[in-house]
């Protein structure tokens, strides 16, 4: 789903339709002027190998699954069938993990707000905290800060001041987890983007770009990893988002004053 903000750097994710609240969508950005997210400018324009193995690789579990079920039974399906249920079963897959991701995130934002969480997500937010002072030192945050910038794009940062800028992952860990293995240049991008962005609002100098990927599994582990090469990542995007305007035939570029 598509994401967009106002000039004014306020989200724009749904309208009001003819039958109620439905997803904002281009058409929406371009009768009012809104601008697109990082995360739709780079979804949009670059291909993302990693994701897209993920996808593919849980499409054949998936059908693997149904074959081996309709193998056990006295029912034959064709392979349109057996297509359409593993493609079914995916989706739920799917579905669970971006839910996972977004309740594991509410949760983060309303600890950081000062807001006491239930028991079920207290242990995971306490460990991000404690990940985040022996990082960063004590830090005042600004949670879920959103804007605009005048090239033309928008987004929402996790966590931010004028030093840091935190982004979270969450996943599940192998048992030796690598770091390494968890990084792409996507999440350089997205940071260095979010950077930018919000340089803007008068500051200079370019923050630490952060993330923490966190295990979905027992014992909540929290892994870092900081961004460095910040100007070839901000390049990318930048170049990501001339090609997302041509492509889509819409520049919500404006002047500052």
């Amino acid at each position: 789903m598509s994401h967009w903000y106002d000039k004014e750097g306020d989200p724009r994710y749904e309208v009001t339709g003819k039958k109620g609240k439905r997803p904002s969508t281009l058409r929406d950005a371009r009768k009012h002027g809104w601008v697109p997210s990082v995360s739709t400018v780079w979804g949009d324009v670059v291909s993302r190998h990693m994701l897209n193995k993920w996808i593919q690789t849980e499409l054949m579990k998936a059908f693997h699954e149904q074959v081996k079920l309709r193998a056990d039974s006295t029912g034959i399906l064709s392979f349109e069938d057996v297509e359409k249920l593993a493609r079914s079963e995916f989706n739920k897959k799917q579905q669970e993990t971006m839910s996972r991701g977004t309740v594991i995130h509410d949760h983060l934002e309303l600890h950081f707000k000062g807001v006491d969480v239930v028991d079920q997500y207290k242990g995971l937010c306490q460990n991000v905290h404690a990940k985040l002072d022996e990082i960063c030192g004590p830090q005042e945050w600004e949670v879920e800060k959103s804007f605009s910038h005048p090239l033309g794009y928008g987004g929402r940062t996790d966590l931010s001041n004028d030093e840091w800028i935190v982004d979270f992952k969450t996943k599940e860990f192998p048992d030796n987890p690598n770091v390494k293995k968890m990084v792409y240049d996507d999440h350089g991008v997205q940071l260095a983007a979010y950077d930018q962005g919000m340089l803007v609002n008068g500051l200079t100098k370019p923050r630490r770009l952060l993330n923490l990927f966190i295990d979905v599994g027992e014992g909540h582990r929290v892994l870092e990893w900081e961004h460095e090469d910040i100007p070839r990542f901000r390049e990318m995007f930048n170049s990501a988002l001339s090609l997302w305007k041509c492509t889509k035939k819409y520049n919500p570029e404006w002047q500052t004053t």
